[in-house]
């Protein structure tokens, strides 16, 4: 994680809509207004997430795997990079909910 993070509570966590192998990994930095979270690509894939809804109460994350150009070699690996997220106020006492779209 970013030098600097703190590990989200887990009780700020809310990953329950995330596959059971998904990872879940959130930080905070940036005194709150940025997540750095953990997402999950394979082969020609590519991680994105982005912040679909900030209100008083929650945060919710949606985490996609972009697929690579089709007719190409990939990878059978899977990898767990961390993206970062900036929001539009400190996270503070809210809740973080994670989906992942597909």
């Amino acid at each position: 994680m970013p030098e600097g993070s703190t590990k989200l509570p887990d009780k700020q966590l809310d990953a329950s809509a995330l596959p059971a192998d998904y990872p879940r990994e959130v930080y905070t930095s940036n005194g709150g207004t940025v997540l750095n979270v953990r997402g999950q690509e394979g082969g020609c894939g590519h991680a994105t997430a982005e912040a679909a809804q900030q209100d008083g109460t929650r945060v919710t994350v949606n985490l996609t795997e972009l697929k690579g150009q089709t007719g190409q070699m990939c990878t059978m690996d899977i990898r767990h990079p961390v993206i970062s997220v900036t929001l539009s106020a400190p996270l503070g006492e809210r809740t973080v909910v994670l989906k992942q779209m597909r």
